[in-house]
């Protein structure tokens, strides 16, 4: 089904499956874990109470597990970031200005695959947020979507 995620109408300059890191996994299930285990510490005489905090930690640890991307798309005319499933998020290079390496402290949507720095890029987009995201090699993404980005220039304007 991954395969499927980026072959639609465009063609695929560069595809990542953006690494999960240690840190990460911890971030998913911690919530859970906490919620399972105050679960067991729960009285007999509340099952219905600690029933509730199983299915709600389960909710949360598939919405924390839905939410981090799984793949990194460059096409001819957008960027995409698949989830799980067929859920996707795309990014028209109408409103990119630049994609750069990013910093610390960044303001807007944040899709991390992992806690590194290292593999970190922000999508700067035209009075939208920024996207940042986690590409397993951050220059290997950046290139292909400065090379992609450029040829959606150049077709853009001999046809405008």
């Amino acid at each position: 089904m991954a395969a499927l995620l980026c072959t639609q109408m465009d063609s695929v300059i560069y595809e990542d499956i953006p690494k999960t890191d240690a840190w990460m996994r911890l971030i998913v299930f911690f919530p859970s874990s906490l919620l399972l285990t105050a679960a067991l510490f729960i009285p007999p005489k509340d099952q219905a109470a600690a029933v509730f905090m199983i299915l709600f930690a389960i909710v949360v640890a598939g919405i924390i597990f839905c939410i981090i991307p799984v793949k990194y798309c460059i096409l001819d005319s957008k960027i995409r970031i698949g989830f799980r499933g067929s859920i996707h998020f795309d990014i028209p290079y109408e409103t990119v200005v630049t994609v750069r390496r990013s910093r610390w402290s960044t303001v807007g949507i944040n899709l991390p695959a992992n806690m590194s720095q290292a593999n970190a890029v922000e999508i700067i987009r035209q009075k939208r947020l920024a996207v940042a995201i986690t590409p397993t090699d951050q220059q290997v993404f950046i290139g292909y979507f400065e090379e992609a980005f450029n040829n959606w220039r150049k077709y853009r304007g001999q046809t405008s």
